[in-house]
């Protein structure tokens, strides 16, 4: 894996602070550099100050969920460009994000049924690093 995606940034909103260090260390052990946020808004504000290649959305967060982030992330003009893969634990379903928010996230991904690997792999996907 090493360099996979080298020169990369990934947002990283996920509560689960174990979660999030998992995929933390992986993603830089493919060559990106992470940017964390435990909530939902915390995540909304780094995309106001820093330079995202995609973001790697949790749905269920306290406050703010993912569903909310996904819809204002997408009406935002800055952001809305921006490749966003759902990790969630809620089952697959990803219709309901589309019809909860009105947009579609570019990947729909379980976390009890996808390997850290295969996120690594749908992130270097989206990114237009490999094909599919």
């Amino acid at each position: 894996m090493g360099v996979e995606l080298e020169g990369k940034t990934i947002l990283l909103v996920e509560d689960d602070e174990l979660l999030e260090r998992m995929y933390e260390k992986q993603i830089q052990f493919a060559g990106g550099k992470v940017i964390s946020a435990l909530t939902g808004e915390a995540g909304l504000s780094k995309l106001e100050t820093e330079k995202v290649d995609l973001v790697l959305l949790d749905l269920m967060m306290p406050k703010m969920n993912g569903y909310e982030v996904l819809r204002r992330m997408k009406a935002n003009p800055r952001t809305e460009h921006i490749p966003v893969i759902i990790l969630t634990n809620l089952d697959a379903h990803p219709e309901y994000v589309e019809e909860a928010t009105g947009v579609k996230a570019d990947e729909y991904l379980v976390k009890s049924n996808t390997s850290v690997e295969e996120v690594i792999g749908k992130i270097a996907v989206h990114l237009g690093l490999r094909k599919e």
